[in-house]
């Protein structure tokens, strides 16, 4: 074959790779692994619980948790506030001022940020049947570790594990599922609309129970006790992949085509090398200068992923920093002179630095579709759905228009005030009609 033909060649091979990396980065894009053992009503509770744990005879007390914010602090930790309420019997704390009620609830996984607010009444409210509703607003961090693997392209799953404050297990939290709109997989709830997310969006919500074998027994509980199942709230979100490529992917693209460039200008044609002046001194020096661009934009995104292990984006950095090895070390070898009829100096000479130029972008991009097919090994694809505009406290029933289930008074834009003014606004205010 020609010059010509070769080079046809040598960019379909490269174009095919382009194809298979964006398929798999779409692919990427829509996957979500599936959630198990959701529980979307309280008739999967009540079955869950005779299920799995038949003999529990501890009191019940429905819970329910509404997110105004969330923010990760670091790669570990994720600061979060909002309302969390639960139904008691109204006798209970019927002589006990609001404030001076104890919080019901606490979070194993809060840690002392120095910055968080306490958690502080909010209101409480009688329905019927004898039960008041008593509200808390929050503000807690949480410590938990995230799979960071398949960055850009990962999901995380901010799971609030809720206890109850009784040690002892004399009662398990049970969901309040009838507090809002719809709880079915395909509704996101429990969260604020217009919550502000920066590069995260939220794809699903859900409560479900896990259970844990705890290596001690605290030296109170009894057996029948040690492995109740403790509550979860869970946000499901994804990434946004365009941040991450125009700061991260983008500028090694352009990079690898500056590097490209450069092999381009290696020649012994004295027409072109009077036109580029390109020497081996030359290339060594642009190669540097790209090596440091390249290394300080890994060691940025090394210190935001701290003590996590190598994540997808990174793969690509040992990449570029062969790449430029290679072109450094193939103008040495070109501009060598092949006294000794030595074969890869043949090779590389071959056609004035043809055959270094025709593997560039096939070799770099071959490596990068193994790469991405190792660490963004396809799984199942599920649909992506849209977290429901609209949230309610009150429980279901036949809807037939959702405003009119509201009295006068309750007005949700009042969770956006601190909570003096929530108690202020919504006070009394009943969550059952």
């Amino acid at each position: 074959m020609n010059k010509g033909n070769w080079w046809i060649l040598s960019n379909s091979i490269s174009l095919l790779f382009v194809v298979l990396i964006g398929l798999m980065w779409r692919f990427s894009i829509n996957r979500q692994e599936p959630q198990v053992d959701q529980l979307t009503n309280q008739s999967d509770v009540e079955q869950y619980l005779t299920n799995k744990f038949p003999h529990l005879t501890q009191e019940r007390t429905p819970t329910g948790l509404y997110i105004q914010s969330l923010k990760f602090n670091s790669s570990s930790e994720v600061n979060v506030t909002g309302y969390l309420w639960q139904l008691y019997e109204q006798e209970k704390y019927l002589d006990i001022p609001g404030d001076e009620i104890p919080v019901g609830f606490i979070f194993p996984e809060a840690i002392d940020s120095g910055n968080n607010l306490e958690t502080t009444f909010a209101y409480r409210d009688p329905v019927d049947d004898g039960n008041e509703v008593i509200v808390w607003y929050f503000e807690t961090t949480l410590k938990q570790s995230f799979d960071y693997t398949k960055y850009p392209f990962d999901y995380k799953t901010v799971w609030i594990r809720i206890w109850s404050r009784d040690f002892q297990r004399k009662s398990i939290l049970v969901p309040m599922l009838e507090s809002y709109k719809s709880t079915i997989k395909k509704d996101s709830f429990g969260f604020e609309p217009s919550i502000v997310l920066d590069n995260w969006t939220i794809t699903n919500t859900f409560f479900n129970y896990r259970t844990f074998n705890y290596n001690t027994q605290f030296g109170i509980w009894d057996d029948d006790k040690k492995n109740t199942p403790e509550l979860y709230f869970n946000l499901v979100i994804k990434r946004s992949f365009i941040n991450s490529f125009i700061v991260f992917i983008l500028p090694l693209i352009i990079i690898a085509c500056l590097t490209f460039a450069t092999l381009l200008m290696i020649t012994k044609d004295e027409e072109q090398a009077s036109k580029y002046g390109m020497n081996t001194s030359g290339v060594i020096g642009v190669c540097s200068g790209l090596f440091f661009v390249v290394l300080l934009s890994q060691v940025q995104i090394r210190e935001q992923f701290a003590g996590s292990p190598v994540v997808y984006v990174e793969f690509f950095y040992p990449l570029m920093y062969i790449t430029l090895l290679g072109v450094s070390v193939n103008s040495f070898l070109f501009f060598h002179s092949n006294k000794e009829n030595n074969l890869v100096l043949q090779w590389i000479n071959y056609e004035d630095n043809l055959i270094p130029k025709l593997l560039y972008w096939p070799l770099l991009l071959g490596s990068a579709t193994i790469v991405t097919t190792l660490v963004l090994l396809p799984e199942q694809k599920i649909n992506i759905f849209t977290p429901s505009q609209e949230q309610s406290f009150l429980p279901d029933k036949e809807y037939t228009d959702e405003t009119s289930l509201l009295p006068d008074y309750f007005d949700l834009e009042s969770f956006n005030q601190p909570p003096q003014q929530v108690y202020q606004t919504l006070l009394p205010v009943s969550l059952f009609i």
